[in-house]
């Protein structure tokens, strides 16, 4: 009997030993589990969220900002054959770029590194491709075709008499009353660059009268066409039209269309004195490249002090 209650007391010993014994969970059982209150808490890095949207915007900013001044600033280089200005501009839209996406892949937070990261990518997708096929119409896709000009300087300008923006008559008698006269022909309304040398044309329009200068534009452009752009440019400068190529085709400055279009004028200046005799002469392989503003006055100036002489 006494070695049974022995049994028996060791036995109900063994089971309050059992059940007493606490059981702990490890903090990776916990991680295994899942349980949140042990997984680190992975700080958000705002500042470092917030450099890397500004690099992105920024990136996409200079990039826009490019491509819609571009054509409406010289600036940026378009009377240049190669526009390096804008170029670099586009060299470092992209850097900003990359930058970003630098940026965006050192911050801890797993979704905000995801997000921006993402966003700074696409940018510098946006930038390479539109950048690429930028430049290359810059400098395979603005060029002129082959051309002969069968003028020379000391030969004499053609006689004409073609209709302005009004309708009116201009006839080179009349047209080259001054010292000297400046004779832009443009490509037509539709060339961003020929309204954008038009509109400095305008602007200068004062200096280059004050020189002794008049100035005068032709195009292939029927009278409709000039007059709808002289509107939009606000330009007393007479546009005339030679639509039946009198003037244009003679002296080589004509392109014809195989689409159908109709034909354009190959752009180039003249600056000619007083008798009609061309002594100043601007043309270029690409038809965005025009003389700038300060590069025609010299001209005017030039030939008009010849003339005083």
């Amino acid at each position: 009997m006494i070695g049974a209650q022995s049994n028996c007391g060791d036995t109900e010993t063994m089971e309050s030993t059992e059940w007493s014994a606490p059981k702990t969970t490890t903090e990776a059982d916990a991680r295994a589990l899942g349980d949140p209150s042990s997984r680190p808490v992975v700080q958000f890095q705002p500042l470092r969220a917030i450099v890397a949207l500004l690099l992105t915007v920024c990136a996409f900013g200079l990039y826009e900002f490019v491509l819609v001044s571009f054509w409406s600033s010289s600036m940026l280089g378009i009377h240049e054959p190669i526009p390096w200005l804008a170029f670099c501009a586009l060299a470092a839209a992209m850097i900003l770029g990359l930058a970003a996406i630098r940026t965006s892949l050192g911050i801890w937070s797993p979704h905000a590194k995801l997000g921006l990261a993402i966003l700074a990518i696409f940018t510098c997708v946006v930038i390479g491709v539109g950048g690429g096929r930028f430049a290359s119409y810059l400098v395979r896709g603005t060029l002129n075709p082959s051309f002969h000009l069968a003028l020379a300087r000391g030969d004499r300008f053609p006689a004409f008499a073609l209709a302005d923006q009004s309708g009116r008559i201009v006839r080179s008698s009349t047209a080259l009353s001054r010292s000297s006269t400046v004779v832009f022909i443009y490509r037509g309304d539709f060339c961003p660059f020929a309204r954008q040398e038009l509109a400095e044309l305008t602007a200068i329009t004062p200096e280059l009268q004050g020189a002794g200068a008049g100035v005068i534009a032709i195009s292939a452009d029927p009278v409709a066409r000039s007059k709808i752009l002289a509107g939009y440019l606000h330009t007393s400068i007479p546009l005339l039209s030679d639509d039946h190529e009198t003037v244009l085709a003679p002296i080589g400055l004509i392109q014809r269309h195989r689409d159908g279009q109709p034909d354009s004028a190959i752009p180039a200046f003249f600056v000619l004195d007083r008798s009609g005799t061309v002594r100043w002469i601007f043309t270029s392989r690409y038809y965005r490249v025009l003389p700038s503003a300060a590069v025609l006055l010299r001209a005017v100036r030039a030939v008009t002090q010849s003339a005083s002489n």
